[in-house]
């Protein structure tokens, strides 16, 4: 199998990320906190979505920039879980996460090439804003000292993931469905809104 064909085989699950359920926010039946952590990012559109528009985002960009961009993820998403521990939850905050979702998808849509600073600020605003959601939600049965980094690990994950599967997809048609998957997210983000 040549090499293009892997990659685009090992990306498939990227598509399947498109798709989440919904949201459980508090203990998972049959999972420990750490793991309902790494779960509970991944179970809402609004949190996902983000999530893989930041990863094909960085994957667009040039290598140094995304070396910048998938640490500030994880960091901004602890960081964004202590604001929710010591504050409550703005009444946007799901606005603020379905808003990021229009415009990095619109950013992937139109493969943007950022400045790194820049770029880092569209990962980390996003990032913080998915954190505090997810920290905000939790109940008095789990403990955060152990969901968090789940949540945290999950969203580094997501965006490895978008930016090896863009990164190691060369072909001009590849690049190009990534940027029609960004604007789907744009799109998903859009009709999220106007439901709201």
């Amino acid at each position: 199998m040549r090499k293009p064909r892997r990659a685009a085989v090992a990306c498939a699950p990227l598509l399947a990320v498109v798709w989440p359920a919904a949201a459980e926010a508090h203990p998972m039946a049959g999972v420990g906190d750490f793991y309902a952590g790494m779960l509970h990012p991944l179970t809402t559109v609004e949190h996902v979505l983000p999530l893989a528009a930041l990863g094909l985002l960085a994957g667009q960009q040039p290598r140094g920039t995304t070396l910048r961009v998938i640490p500030a993820v994880p960091v901004a998403l602890i960081a964004g879980a202590a604001l929710a521990l010591a504050l409550p939850a703005p009444p946007d905050l799901q606005a603020i996460t379905v808003g990021s979702m229009v415009a990095l998808g619109a950013l992937v849509a139109l493969a943007a090439s950022l400045p790194p600073v820049v770029a880092v600020a569209a990962a980390a605003l996003p990032a913080a804003a998915i954190g505090w959601a997810n920290a905000a939600e939790l109940g008095g049965q789990v403990a955060a000292a152990r969901f968090v980094p789940g949540v945290a690990l999950a969203g580094l994950l997501v965006v490895i993931y978008g930016a090896g599967c863009v990164r190691g997809l060369r072909a001009p048609w590849m690049r190009m469905a990534f940027r029609v998957l960004g604007s789907w997210i744009a799109a998903l983000g859009v009709m999220t809104l106007g439901l709201q």
